[in-house]
């Protein structure tokens, strides 16, 4: 970039992967490097799309490779050359893959083809997102990023207009891509959404050819989310060998989750009495697909410390024969189960053959603990007499049960975001019912995809609104079951309004008439 070509050794470990930035060499010194370094031949031809060196390229008559046309694209609309570099690639039968700015190698003797432009390069505009050093703590420890061709971590003194936050919304003119099929070549487009939400619907071939080598932040919870919902992901998933570092990130979540399918569609093969460890056993095993009474029964056969997720599951499948069988002890999810799951409201719920059951074996505990404990003071009498009901923490399984137990597992929303992005997609409240950590949270973007272009415009001018708001609605419309003095108030509010309004002139001349 200095103009000189320096001397280096036949390693490549020594030669730099990125040779045009932050400034271009002139052509000459493009030229003279290709001659001293013919192995350096693809960054130099990489080079040359973003300087708008064409005549250099053509020189080096090298495949039209995948990288230097999106570089090309990038700069096309400033210099002539690149726009002349991009249509001499594009122009050709079969593109190849020869660089990888993933792991800033080049592999001219084995090329991938076809290959298509595909989102995976670091083009020049990126390479201008620079992160200050007040905020490198943060985004280093992120590991958000999966690019570093320059090898800096895209530290600067300050940071850049642009953030890299900014980059993971999806244009308006791409959304379409969400839910219409992909074309071979990608367009100029942050594709950070199409990852999440291929993983998250569980659609393999997306996901597959999107994916990036190191998974986005919460790209894992989504994948599980998808696992649960689409047995060809979950098998595919399932066949995947990890890291140790993966293993700990995301690994072993994701291998539960395929275990959790594999019961869902009645398979035990994977199952034996050692292995997997209890604590890689799932805790969720009836949503969204109900495993067969019997696959319930040998499942609880071979492992034991599934009874309470087995248990689970009689009461949201209704299997009165299998719960009799497994005998379970009260426990909280277990009643939060079966009272949620027969309630019509708060006060007078519907009594169920598993209320029943847990309230008559509660009983029946008090009773033998009684016999054999006398309370030492009044207080601890006291205390022990209202003792919630089937309280306590998991001690069958392990804590997933607890949030397995939630009745609404995915919630949806009615508010609508202005834009597919980074907000709205993760529940930072909620704990997910599928794996340890927060949900992946969908509900937004899923809204957003059904609506009308009349309705993101909407959402878009106003930085998102709730679709459904209770002041649209007359308060005759509104549920029985709402407060009496909802109704009122309402009622109240209409008149004062009806009275401010200004009377309608030509009205009253038509009443006077």
């Amino acid at each position: 970039m200095s103009n000189e070509v320096p001397d280096m050794s036949a390693s490549d470990d020594v030669k730099p992967y990125c040779i045009w930035y932050p400034e271009v060499a002139s052509e000459d010194t493009y030229r003279r490097l290709v001659k001293t370094y013919p192995d350096m031949v693809y960054t130099v031809g990489r080079a040359c799309a973003v300087a708008g060196y064409d005549k250099l390229y053509q020189e080096l008559n090298i495949l039209p490779e995948v990288s230097i046309a999106e570089e090309a694209r990038d700069n096309a609309s400033a210099k002539a050359g690149s726009k002349a570099i991009f249509d001499h690639i594009m122009s050709q039968p079969v593109c190849y893959a020869v660089l990888d700015d993933y792991t800033r190698t080049a592999n001219p003797n084995n090329p991938r083809c076809p290959a298509f432009m595909n989102g995976d390069t670091a083009v020049r505009s990126l390479l201008e997102v620079r992160v200050g050093v007040d905020k490198f703590k943060g985004w280093s420890l992120g590991k958000e990023h999966n690019f570093d061709i320059v090898e800096d971590n895209y530290i600067a003194e300050t940071s850049s207009r642009m953030s890299h936050e900014a980059f993971q919304a999806l244009a308006k003119e791409h959304e379409d891509m969400l839910y219409t099929p992909l074309h071979p070549h990608l367009p100029a487009i942050t594709k950070d959404p199409l990852i999440l939400m291929a993983a998250y619907e569980g659609n393999l071939d997306r996901y597959v050819r999107l994916r990036r080598p190191k998974m986005l932040h919460r790209e894992a919870q989504a994948v599980i989310r998808g696992i649960y919902h689409n047995t060809t992901f979950a098998k595919y998933w399932s066949l995947q060998n990890f890291s140790r570092d993966e293993l700990i990130s995301h690994g072993r979540e994701i291998k539960r989750a395929t275990i959790a399918r594999f019961i869902m569609v009645n398979d035990l093969s994977h199952i034996t009495p050692s292995n997997p460890h209890p604590n890689g056993m799932p805790g969720m095993i009836r949503w969204p697909l109900l495993p067969a009474e019997e696959t319930l029964r040998e499942l609880v056969r071979r492992r034991p410390d599934m009874r309470l997720q087995a248990a689970m599951a009689c009461i949201e499948a209704n299997y009165e024969r299998l719960w009799d069988e497994l005998a379970p002890e009260p426990r909280w999810e277990l009643w939060k189960l079966a009272q949620r799951q027969f309630v019509t409201s708060a006060q007078q719920p519907v009594r169920s053959y598993y209320t029943d059951y847990l309230e008559r074996r509660e009983a029946e505990m008090k009773a033998a603990e009684a016999e054999a404990w006398e309370p030492e003071t009044l207080l601890e009498a006291v205390r022990e007499s209202r003792r919630p009901p089937y309280y306590g923490s998991s001690t069958i399984g392990h804590d997933l049960c607890e949030n397995a137990a939630i009745v609404d597992k995915e919630p949806t929303t009615t508010f609508l975001l202005p834009e597919i992005g980074p907000f709205g997609t993760w529940d930072q409240q909620q704990e997910s019912v599928y794996a340890v950590g927060c949900r992946a949270e969908f509900a937004g973007w899923e809204l957003y995809i059904c609506s009308s272009e009349e309705m993101r415009q909407k959402a878009r001018e106003e930085d998102g609104f709730f679709v459904f708001n209770e002041d649209d609605y007359p308060w005759s419309l509104y549920p029985r079951h709402y407060h009496a003095r909802d109704y009122e108030e309402r009622r109240k509010r209409e008149a004062r309004a009806q009275e401010d309004e200004p009377a309608d002139v030509d009205s009253v001349e038509y009443c006077i008439l």
